[in-house]
């Protein structure tokens, strides 16, 4: 009998996020690329948004400084999970649709 690994992917539907979001995912953004940036805002996001990153600033709303503010995440990806449901959360009528990457898996067909 042989057997073969054949690749299945699953594709999920889209995400939507607001498009008002943009400033908190570029936030999440400078959190992924300075481990300094990312230190300060888990431990002070206050000062993280005020300082802002490379010279580029936030323009945060108060709601989102305020929800920042209100959520102690315990490392990049619990913020960046805390985020998702954020912004699914935001009922605002822009919404922007990101794509959903396929995820390939793996199963053993006989």
């Amino acid at each position: 009998m042989l057997m073969t690994d054949t690749p299945v992917l699953q594709t999920s539907t889209q995400l939507e996020y607001s498009s008002s979001n943009e400033e908190m995912n570029r936030l999440l953004c400078a959190a992924v690329v300075s481990k300094s940036f990312r230190s300060m805002l888990m431990t002070n996001p206050e000062i993280a948004v005020a300082s802002g990153y490379q010279g580029e600033s936030f323009n945060l709303s108060d709601e989102d400084r305020s929800w920042l503010s209100s959520i102690r995440p315990a490392n990049l990806v619990d913020l960046a999970a805390n985020l998702v449901a954020h912004q699914q959360n935001n009922h605002q009528e822009n919404r922007v649709k990101l794509p959903v990457e396929p995820v390939p898996q793996y199963v053993r067909v006989n």
